[in-house]
């Protein structure tokens, strides 16, 4: 009797979120790492005969053992150190370079010895095809989700707002994430957080996060409850809109940003289909730019500047000035990014990526940096575009990543890993038991970081776009 397939897809859903929520629950090192003992695929160390015997069908390109392959490149857990590496013969990478396989060591860990410093024996290993495997040279930052308050609280602690002198912020109700979107780019240009409030009010939590902040006053973006509450607190408040309609209260926001800053376009978005999901990248793009974001090409008619349109929905084409082009979420946010990046006062070697599908996301703003969506549990192609990024921009510094709904499945942490770094996993080939003969790593090449980088990317090697409007950053005052 065969298994029902759609029984098996609920048992890997559950699994995959039961990973999940331990992962953000647990801290992620430890549960990497009673992950990597599970995992069961790769070798390590010199050749021990009697192993190779019974598990030589687990070998794959250039291994001369067995031994887990890591779960993440990490070893830094209790007793952990890096070893050193072998080099794989010609043929074990796709792109032609030189295969790193370098050994996690533990102390008195129970296997064998392999490259591992005295005392202790190799607990798993790192392969790669580009750069060192076991240098971490890109910051992977991990924004954590808090119910009733998202992202936001998490990217505010994690910006540059939490040590910055911040007189002003934004506030919109959590219940109406559309606020937030058209709030989000007058928080930046005012230099300020973008907030969410729960249905109760201000929480505490909130209370005492614009205080700490040093926030004086409050821009209110819709309607807002307990408002009654921050100005108790000693807050001075400024409605900019009362009103219940996005498309109202975003011409109000475009009317107060035009205040403070000197800018001639803005970003639309409609309500519906590709552009509607599209609305958290295209909102953190506003922002970035200090470009108000409307809703509606109707609104944007009547503002009357040269608009960005966020998606394929018919729109007339004197309106637009700019307009994306590929037809889903993932690519558009890609987009979107690139635009980004060119920005004259947009830091481009640091990003954001986070799950398509969640409103949540917009709490992401607060970092202000680029950011890219991809799919739920997976990087797809958001793998392949942060090392062209990285080729045309230099290496990355910083990618913040969501620890919470939809967040990356370990393995997929794993590729986050080396896209960042240039470890260049992709390029990795070889089957089960073609264990093809090895290359000791000569002294020199030992130390962390000194591993030969054949087959590496050469950041920033391709010319960068030129700024991809000819018309009006914002000039904040």
């Amino acid at each position: 009797m065969t298994a029902d397939p759609r029984v098996e897809s609920a048992i890997d859903r559950s699994v995959e979120r039961i990973g999940r929520w331990t992962a953000a629950n647990t801290t992620r090192r430890s549960f990497l790492h009673r992950l990597g003992q599970l995992a069961v695929v790769v070798a390590a160390g010199p050749t021990i005969a009697s192993l190779i015997v019974r598990k030589a069908e687990a070998r794959v390109c250039g291994q001369s053992g067995v031994t887990p392959k890591c779960s993440t490149f990490d070893c830094g857990g209790p007793g952990d150190v890096w070893g050193w590496c072998w080099y794989a013969s010609d043929g074990c990478c796709a792109n032609g370079g030189l295969k790193k396989i370098c050994d996690c060591c533990t102390v008195d860990y129970p296997n064998v010895h392999g490259y591992c410093p005295s005392g202790t024996n190799v607990r798993c290993i790192v392969e790669s095809c580009g750069t060192d495997p076991r240098v971490l040279a890109v910051d992977l930052t991990a924004v954590p989700w808090r119910s009733g308050v998202g992202y936001g609280h998490g990217a505010i602690a994690k910006s540059a707002l939490a040590t910055s002198a911040v007189r002003r912020a934004v506030v919109a109700a959590d219940s109406d994430r559309w606020m937030q979107y058209i709030g989000a780019p007058l928080a930046s240009v005012v230099g300020g957080p973008l907030l969410g409030i729960g249905p109760g009010g201000p929480s505490p939590a909130d209370r005492q996060l614009l205080g700490s902040l040093g926030v004086e006053e409050i821009l209110v973006v819709g309607p807002v409850p307990g408002l009654a509450t921050l100005s108790s607190a000693g807050f001075a408040l400024d409605t900019v809109s009362s009103s219940v309609g996005h498309a109202t209260v975003s011409r109000a926001v475009a009317d107060r940003i035009v205040e403070v800053s000197d800018i001639n376009r803005t970003v639309t978005v409609e309500q519906v289909g590709l552009s509607a999901e599209a609305a958290p990248a295209a909102a953190v793009f506003a922002a970035l730019g200090g470009y108000p974001l409307v809703v509606g090409a109707g609104t944007a008619a009547a503002i009357g500047w040269p608009t960005v349109y966020i998606g394929p929905e018919p729109v007339d084409q004197g309106l637009v000035h700019d307009r994306t082009v590929k037809t889903d979420v993932v690519g558009v946010s890609i987009e979107l990014a690139d635009w980004a990046a060119a920005i004259p006062t947009v830091d481009p070697q640091r990003v954001a990526i986070a799950p398509h599908g969640s409103s949540d996301a917009i709490g992401l703003a607060n970092l202000a940096v680029p950011l890219v969506l991809h799919p739920l549990g997976r990087l797809g192609p958001i793998e392949q575009w942060l090392q062209d990024h990285a080729v045309r921009y230099g290496r990355l510094t910083e990618i913040f990543h969501v620890d919470g709904p939809g967040q990356l499945s370990t393995d997929e942490y794993w590729r986050l890993q080396s896209a960042a770094n240039g470890f260049r996993v992709d390029q990795l080939q070889g089957v089960a038991g073609q264990g093809l003969p090895v290359k000791r790593q000569p002294l020199a090449e030992r130390p962390i970081g000194k591993a030969r980088i054949d087959g590496a990317l050469d950041w920033g090697s391709e010319p960068t776009p030129a700024y991809w409007t000819t018309h009006g950053q914002a000039l904040r005052r």
